[in-house]
């Protein structure tokens, strides 16, 4: 039995080994903990820290940290093995993981260490897929059941072929040329009749995806239908893998980090410690973008220079309405990408889309008008001021609706990830119509602000 630890504790008491040159002692801790914990702990390490535990490790031991590591730190710990060790280690892990570290590899060391495997033909054909995709998460196709078989049968079968499998969820059912056709839960295989055959208990409604479909698509897939793997096919229909529900957890992370950095405009490789120079390359760029869409917001401002002249107070209220535009703009703007998203709408949706989010927008403009309008009032003592003040509140609540709605869908019609550059735009449109609606209005009561 093995107790979740406290990674700082068990990191600080590693590197103590350590730094005594007890290797054996920090081996034998290594021991006792769980592979995810060894993993993280081994990547915490300085690389000739690791070198050194590598050395002590067994070919199992190193499959099952390998396994537990994601691809670049699976990389990193990799160049601390000769090919024939590395070789060793990838025969003892599951082929999709072995698939995923071989593809970190350069092209000629990767070659060379699949040369070097016992068996590398499941490894192989799964680098055909690219990482993204059905073809490049899913693992080989387990043992599977022909559908004249009985029950017994296909028990016998189990029990011979799946004696190494450490999960299986599902048995599916080939014909003789490999196409899928249905599968047998193990809950229908254990409370049928010996006698049975497989094609009277096998449910014949099979969910499956293409190998080319997107890892999102699969990781969608399985949470709408409460699935714990999913068969992957060729466009023949035979089956070619399966993706298993631990791969899509890495999947739905990945891809939320993805859209989250995307939101901000970052790369999706950006992290707190990344080289100066990477992160300045990924994140000026679209800086730039923004100083050039900040300047459109001032050339409004600057129509309007004689009128906050002749009433100074109006600079103050400036930044509420715009800040509170483009507030509104960001939560309809992330609702609308995560629906997109999760294909919960489509373009198509966007005028019941704007509908819903624009009726919001006018109720939440009215509220938050009334209150920065008796704010103003009180705060100034012009009714006047308040009374601009929340108009605009309520008109900039509005335009924040439409674009939150509208960008997105534009950007998707255009096949750009509305993700990637939505925010820049609705914090355009709510900056410019906040200043528009508020200054323009006071041009309007000018003479009652003075």
């Amino acid at each position: 039995m093995v107790e979740p630890i406290e990674l700082s504790d068990a990191l600080e008491r590693l590197n103590a080994y350590l730094e005594n040159n007890d290797l054996e002692s920090a081996v034998a801790y290594l021991r006792t903990l769980h592979p995810a914990d060894r993993a993280e702990l081994l990547s915490e390490l300085e690389p000739e820290q690791q070198a050194a535990i590598i050395e002590h490790l067994h070919v199992t031991e190193l499959a099952e940290v390998f396994e537990q590591l994601d691809e670049e730190d699976m990389a990193d710990v990799a160049q601390h093995l000769d090919v024939e060790e590395l070789a060793e280690v990838l025969d003892e892990m599951e082929p999709d993981m072995a698939a995923d570290l071989l593809g970190e590899l350069e092209p000629e060391q990767a070659a060379e260490v699949l040369e070097q495997m016992e068996e590398p033909a499941d490894v192989a054909s799964l680098m055909n897929y690219a990482p993204d995709t059905a073809g490049g998460i899913m693992t080989a196709p387990p043992p599977s059941l022909r559908r004249f078989w009985t029950v017994a049968e296909a028990l016998c079968f189990i029990k011979q072929h799946y004696a190494q499998e450490e999960d299986f969820y599902y048995l599916y059912v080939l014909d003789r040329y490999g196409r899928l056709i249905g599968l047998v839960s193990l809950k229908a295989l254990i409370l049928a009749e010996p006698e049975q055959t497989i094609e009277e208990i096998m449910n014949r409604k099979v969910i499956w995806v293409h190998a080319d479909a997107d890892q999102e698509e699969v990781a969608q897939i399985l949470q709408r239908y409460d699935l714990v793997a999913l068969p992957v096919v060729d466009n023949e229909r035979r089956l070619i893998g399966v993706v298993t529900i631990d791969d899509v957890v890495d999947v739905i992370e990945e891809e939320a980090t993805e859209d989250m950095y995307k939101l901000a405009q970052m790369s999706p490789d950006s992290e707190i410690y990344s080289p100066i120079p990477e992160s300045v390359r990924n994140r000026l760029p679209w800086l730039i973008v923004n100083l050039g869409t900040a300047f459109l917001a001032s050339s409004v401002v600057a129509l309007f220079e004689g009128t906050i002249a002749q009433a100074a107070v109006l600079a103050a209220f400036m930044p509420v309405v715009a800040g509170q535009g483009g507030n509104a703009g960001t939560q309809t703007m992330t609702i609308i990408v995560r629906s997109l998203a999760l294909k919960e709408i489509e373009p198509r949706d966007t005028f019941w889309a704007i509908w819903h989010e624009a009726r919001v927008g006018i109720i939440n403009g009215v509220a938050l008008g009334i209150l920065v309008a008796l704010i103003a009032w009180f705060w100034k003592g012009n009714p006047y001021l308040g009374l601009v003040i929340g108009l605009a509140m309520t008109g900039n609540l509005f335009v924040a609706a439409l674009a939150g709605v509208t960008v997105p869908m534009v950007l998707k019609l255009l096949r750009a990830d509305p993700a990637l550059a939505s925010s820049i735009f609705v914090t355009t449109f709510t900056d410019v119509g906040g200043f528009f609606l508020f200054l323009g209005l006071a041009s309007y009561f000018l003479r009652y602000l003075r």
